[in-house]
C-alpha cells in the first residue's frame, strides 16, 4: 500500500524530510508496520488514528528514522576532535568543553566522542556532551548502552576498547562513559527546537541536511549558527560542507575530517550566549595529520601523538591516506603524481569545490584511465549535488575496476537502502564488512 497524503505531508513539514529522501517503499513499509501494531488494515481508519494520536505519530517517525551508524564512524573526525580538545583544553584552564551530538541516533556517535576525549586525557570533569534525537525508539537504545557486533565496523583500537564491556550478545558502555552524555528527545526542524541548550564549542551534525528540505536545511543551519560559538567547531558530512562553507563557515585543512569553523565575529552569538558567560573564541590549530587518539594521561606527559595502525578502511571515508594538504611533518613522503592529483581532488571536495574537484576527475581519468578512486570520488559528489543515480553509476563503475573497493561498497549500500532496495544493500554491506575482516 501506498502511505496516505496526509502522512507524506506530515513527514515534510514536522520532520522537514525530503519526500523521497527516505525512499517512498521505506515510508511505505514503516506505514504499513505502525498499522499492524496497531491493529488496523483500512488506511482511512489508520489516517484518522494518525492525526489524533501523537504515539502513533512517534511511533512512525522512530519506523521511518534511518538511524544506521557504528562507533567511530569516519575516523578522520576523532583524531580531529581528539587534538583539537587537548588545544582548547590547554588554551582553557578550568572552562568546561560542550559538545552536542545531532542528531545522535542509537548514541554510538556521542560514546565515541566521550571516549575520544577521555583517551586523549581530557579530565572527565572538564566536558559535557549532549546527544539529541527524534526517534524516542534510538534515544532508548542510546541510554541501554548495549550493542551487537553491527555497530562495530574494523578495528576500534585498544586505547577505548577498555571503555567497553563484553556480553553475550555484543558489547556494553561502560558506565563512566554513559554518565558523561545527557540525552534528549527533540526535533531540529521545528521551531524552537534545542531551547536552553548549548552554546556548545563543538557540534557534530553529520549526513543530517541531505534528508531535508531546502527550507528545513536553512532551519537547522539557524539552529547550528545560534548555538555554535564564534570560532567554534562543526563537523558535517562529507557531501554537506559545500552548504556550510557558502554560509561562512571555513572549511578545517585536516585529512578526511569535514570539520568546519564558525566565523570569528557573528551577530548571532549573541543570541546564543547568555549575559556573563565566559565561552570565548576557538582558534583551531588543526592540521593534517596522522595522530590517533592519546592513551589517558600521556598528553598530560607532553609525549608524542601516537601514530594509528595501518589496519583496514574503518568508515565510508576511513581509508589510510596521506593528508589531503601535505605539511612540513610529511614533507619526506613521495607522492606518485596520479595520487597527488587524486589527492587535490579530494582536498578540494572537502573545500565545497566541487566543480574543481570534478575537472581534476576528468582530467585524471583523460591522462591515467579509468580507476576505481576516481569513480569512487565522482560518486561521493554526485551525492552531494542529490543525484543518486549519478552516484550509483558511478560506484558500480569504480566496484567494476576494483571489486574490493571499500570505500565505494559502503557508499553504494547507503544508496540502495535510502533508495528502500534492501535485499542489494545489504549484500554490499557484507561485502564491505568481509573486506575489513579480511584487511584486520
Amino acid at each position: 500500500m501506498n502511505a496516505p497524503p496526509a502522512i507524506m505531508e506530515f513527514l515534510t513539514l514536522s520532520l522537514g524530510m525530503e519526500p523521497d529522501s527516505a525512499g517512498k517503499d521505506a515510508v511505505n513499509r514503516a506505514v504499513a508496520a505502525v498499522m499492524r501494531h496497531e491493529g488496523v488494515s483500512d488506511p482511512r481508519a489508520f489516517e484518522k488514528l494518525f492525526g489524533s494520536s501523537p504515539d502513533v505519530r512517534q511511533r512512525l517517525i522512530d519506523a521511518v528514522v534511518v538511524g544506521e551508524t557504528w562507533f567511530f564512524r569516519d575516523r578522520g573526525p576523532f583524531l580531529c576532535l581528539a587534538r583539537h580538545a587537548l588545544d582548547w583544553h590547554k588554551a582553557r584552564p578550568g572552562n568546561v568543553l560542550n559538545v552536542l551530538s545531532a542528531p545522535c541516533a542509537t548514541g554510538e556517535e556521542p560514546y565515541s566522542i566521550v571516549m575520544t576525549l577521555l583517551a586523549a586525557g581530557l579530565p572527565p570533569s572538564s566536558f559535557t556532551v549532549d546527544g539529541v534525537d527524534v526517534s524516542a525508539l534510538a534515544l532508548e537504545k542510546a541510554r541501554r548502552a548495549c550493542y551487537s557486533k553491527s555497530a562495530f565496523r574494523g578495528n576500534i583500537g585498544q586505547d577505548v576498547a577498555r571503555f567497553f564491556e563484553t556480553t553475550p550478545s555484543g558489547r556494553k558502555v561502560a558506565d563512566p562513559v554513559v554518565r558523561r552524555v545527557a540525552f534528549h528527545l527533540d526535533n531540529l526542524a521545528l521551531p524552537g527546537s534545542l531551547a536552553g541548550r548549548g552554546p556548545y564549542a563543538i557540534i557534530f551534525c553529520r549526513n543530517l541536511l541531505i534528508y531535508m528540505t531546502p527550507e528545513a536545511r536553512l532551519r537547522i543551519f539557524d539552529r547550528m549558527d545560534r548555538l555554535l560559538i564564534p570560532g567554534g567547531l562543526l563537523f558535517t558530512g562529507h557531501t554537506e560542507t559545500n552548504f556550510w562553507h557558502q554560509r561562512g563557515y571555513m572549511p578545517l585543512p585536516w585529512d578526511r575530517a569535514f570539520a568546519l569553523t564558525k566565523p570569528a565575529s557573528s551577530a548571532s552569538f549573541a543570541a546564543a550566549v547568555p549575559a556573563g558567560s565566559t565561552a570565548k573564541p576557538i582558534s583551531p590549530k588543526g592540521r593534517p595529520g596522522k595522530i590517533a587518539v592519546l592513551p589517558t594521561g600521556s598528553a598530560a606527559k607532553g609525549k608524542t601523538p601516537i601514530h594509528p595502525d595501518t589496519g583496514p578502511p574503518e568508515t565510508p571515508s576511513g581509508e589510510r591516506r596521506q593528508p589531503a594538504k601535505p605539511g612540513a611533518a610529511n614533507a619526506d613522503v613521495k607522492i606518485p603524481p596520479m595520487d597527488a592529483q587524486i589527492q587535490e581532488a579530494r582536498r578540494l571536495a572537502d573545500a565545497g569545490d566541487t566543480a574543481g574537484a570534478a575537472r581534476l576527475c576528468r582530467e585524471y581519468t583523460r591522462k591515467f584511465g579509468p580507476a576505481a578512486e576516481t569513480y569512487c570520488l565522482m560518486g561521493i559528489l554526485s551525492m552531494a549535488g542529490q543525484d543518486l543515480s549519478g552516484a550509483e553509476e558511478c560506484f558500480l563503475k569504480a566496484l567494476y575496476l576494483d571489486p574490493n573497493h571499500y570505500e565505494s561498497l559502503v557508499h553504494i549500500s547507503l544508496i540502495y537502502r535510502q533508495k528502500g532496495k534492501e535485499t542489494r544493500a545489504a549484500l554490499y554491506r557484507e561485502r564491505a564488512e568481509r573486506k575489513a575482516t579480511v584487511k584486520e
